[in-house]
């Protein structure tokens, strides 16, 4: 039987591995499949695997109250639904590794978000700073060209920065409805409503079933996105929060970037650019400045001297 602590290094670990799939998988199958479709089926999948573990653990498995309800439906439009559309509609447009440094804002802008719509929340000096870090490292990541802010690239940047937005939003808009539901039901019903949403926005586009290829490779990205990227990440990501708390979480989301370049350079054949890895590390050493206090709870005290 593995320790608690060898259980949650592989976890961790884990978790910083999976975090390449959704990029990957989304890049690899979107030849294939309409944008905003394909982000649909993503969450098909994912919805019909997680429901049906959390049928099967059988306690609090299914909205309640009012709040259940609204969180659900938060949840479901803002942090999964809008999310996981512009993730995919932007990854038409940017590498792999790219939208998995400028979606590592996401920690930040939740910040932003939590400072406005929860009074008890209040970032500090330093908090500040990482904040306007983590623009910055952005910025780097795009490398924008002033004389030309209309490239394909740009609007690849915009519609993922647009999903991390939505993603921020919905998670602190949520936090202040504080609805009952264990966190990973509460996001299961979300991919519910969330595939609801995607696919009528799908309709709307004008996309449909017949305009996919359901080539080998298809497939591939599909269970890509969906169960490795959606239903197993999920599963892990709120392990670790039950076991080590959102804090050191977030500190292994900060791989996701890392191991989504690796794989991108490995399967996709995508270039590594210095201002990719530029960026993330900003974007990082911003996440720290926001989350220092608690990132110095959670370090072990003989260290603290060196801090």
């Amino acid at each position: 039987m593995l320790s608690m602590f060898h259980k949650n290094t592989v976890l961790f670990l884990a978790y910083g591995l999976l975090g390449a799939a959704p990029f990957v998988g989304a890049v690899a199958g979107l030849s294939f499949f309409p944008p905003v479709l394909f982000a649909a089926f993503r969450i098909d999948v994912g919805a019909v695997l997680l429901l049906l573990l959390v049928a099967v653990r059988g306690d609090y498995w299914h909205p309640k109250t009012t709040e259940d309800i609204a969180g659900v439906l938060v949840t479901g439009i803002l942090t999964l639904g809008g999310n996981i559309a512009l993730v995919f509609a932007g990854q038409q447009y940017i590498t792999s590794a790219t939208g998995s440094v400028i979606y590592s804002l996401a920690p930040l802008l939740t910040a932003v978000f939590a400072y406005i719509l929860l009074p008890s929340e209040r970032l500090s000096l330093l908090g500040g700073v990482g904040i306007v870090l983590g623009f910055v490292g952005a910025g780097i990541v795009t490398n924008p060209d002033p004389s030309n802010l209309t490239t394909v690239t740009n609007r690849g940047v915009g519609l993922v920065f647009l999903s991390v937005l939505s993603f921020g939003l919905g998670n602190v808009i949520t936090r202040r409805i504080d609805p009952d539901l264990p966190s990973l039901t509460l996001t299961t019903w979300g991919l519910v409503v969330a595939a609801v949403f995607v696919h009528s926005v799908s309709v709307l586009r004008g996309e449909s079933v017949s305009q996919s290829e359901w080539t080998i490779q298809a497939v591939l990205s599909l269970i890509g996105v969906g169960v490795i990227g959606t239903a197993v990440l999920y599963r892990v990501h709120f392990e670790l929060l039950t076991e080590i708390g959102a804090t050191r979480t977030n500190l292994a989301y900060y791989a996701h970037p890392v191991s989504t370049a690796v794989a991108g350079y490995l399967i996709l054949d995508e270039r590594i650019t210095v201002f990719t890895i530029t960026g993330l590390v900003v974007i990082f050493a911003g996440f720290v400045l926001i989350e220092w206090e608690r990132i110095q709870s959670v370090i072990p005290r003989s260290f603290h001297r060196y801090l």
